[in-house]
């Protein structure tokens, strides 16, 4: 079933808490990961909401020096609005829009010089899922001697820093492939470059993927595939920004067990300042991107559902007492009877809740996790 995938969505989570925003300057290592000053290779400014410790408003990311290097916007913890990156010479880098930390729409790349490198267009989802690639199309490329190659959506065009791969996910290779009208056409081929060896080639007719081609660490032939393998406009920033975004520590500077601590905690911890929660919404203790996550490890796509291509939304959901325990899984609105009885099931495994606070007491609430059953070839 590699063809087919389980999306889901982000939780829907009711309440009518308010926010507590403070502006906080953190310390990071060339990890990206919550550190002191002393050992800090990066700082933030950025906008936090106090009642759930979310990001929250204008994130502006530098070097030691005061070099900006990064800055954009979050809702709620996600990636929302515009985002532009820098060179460490002041050069923009990148810059387009995020959508609930997808990219979306129009982005402009460029070389390090300032010159113009690409139009990229995302067609962005509102669906969280682990195993797709972001869908895109070029409508403009320029190699670095500043011809044009590609434009109004057709011509050839080359990504020279790709690291994924079948069996060799860490060197670097050059994707070359030819667009028609906006639509990916002909041979797409990947190739490493310290050796010039093929390692994929895949095939496409206005849009539609025909077929492909792998090979091994060593180059040579190993077989076929029938669905895309390369992730061909891999998102440069992302592991960065899910990084702090989960808060993530520094252990060789913050002993390990404050990891298992609850947030208050680690950001007393971190910034010398102690704030207490008092209005939040209940939600998975290591956060929805973990919980999200962890379903769509553990959920499976029911056979007889599959067999008859039966997709849809069923939503879920979860009351959680005080104590932080699962009281209750109940089906919110359904489509089949074989995907709802899977959605409950996956839901009821989780643990590790935190439960909602009201005016700083834990109270027992309910939350929806909507969970996207889809077939995608």
């Amino acid at each position: 079933m590699n063809k087919y995938l389980i999306l889901l969505t982000g939780l829907l989570i009711f309440s009518t808490c308010l926010k507590s925003q403070e502006k906080i300057k953190l310390f990071y290592n060339s990890d990206w990961k919550i550190t002191k000053e002393d050992k800090a290779t990066y700082y933030r400014e950025s906008e936090y909401n106090l009642n759930n410790f979310k990001l929250d408003g204008k994130v502006s990311d530098y070097s030691l020096l005061g070099n900006l290097l990064m800055e954009g916007s979050y809702l709620n913890g996600k990636r929302n609005g515009a985002f532009t990156f820098y060179y460490s010479n002041g050069e923009i880098k990148n810059k387009g829009q995020y959508k609930n930390n997808r990219r979306d729409g129009k982005w402009e790349f460029y070389y390090n010089n300032g010159q113009l490198k690409q139009v990229v267009l995302f067609k962005g989802r509102d669906t969280i899922d682990f195993k797709m690639y972001d869908p895109f199309t070029v409508l403009e490329y320029y190699n670095r001697e500043g011809n044009q190659l590609l434009k109004n959506g057709t011509g050839t065009w080359i990504n020279d820093s790709i690291q994924a791969g079948m069996f060799d996910t860490e060197s670097l290779k050059t994707l070359k492939g030819q667009f028609k009208d906006s639509l990916k056409h002909g041979k797409w081929d990947l190739i490493r470059v310290d050796d010039n060896k093929l390692m994929h080639s895949e095939h496409f007719k206005k849009g539609e993927f025909i077929g492909a081609e792998i090979y091994n660490a060593k180059g040579k032939y190993y077989g076929i595939t029938s669905s895309e393998i390369i992730d061909k406009m891999p998102d440069e920033n992302n592991t960065k920004l899910a990084c702090t975004e989960k808060f993530a520590l520094d252990t060789t500077v913050f002993p390990k067990e404050l990891l298992f601590s609850d947030i208050e905690t680690i950001f007393k911890a971190v910034t010398g300042k102690e704030h207490k929660i008092q209005n939040r919404v209940a939600g998975y203790i290591y956060g929805d991107y973990n919980l999200l996550e962890f379903l769509a490890k553990n959920t499976n796509y029911p056979i007889s559902a599959f067999e008859k291509k039966i997709t849809g939304k069923v939503y879920v959901g979860v009351v959680i007492d005080s104590l932080g325990n699962t009281k209750d899984v109940k089906l919110v609105k359904g489509v089949h009877e074989d995907l709802d009885n899977e959605a409950q099931r996956v839901v009821r495994l989780v643990k590790n809740w935190m439960p909602a606070l009201r005016d700083g007491k834990a109270v027992e609430s309910t939350i929806t996790i909507p969970v996207n059953f889809q077939l995608i070839k």
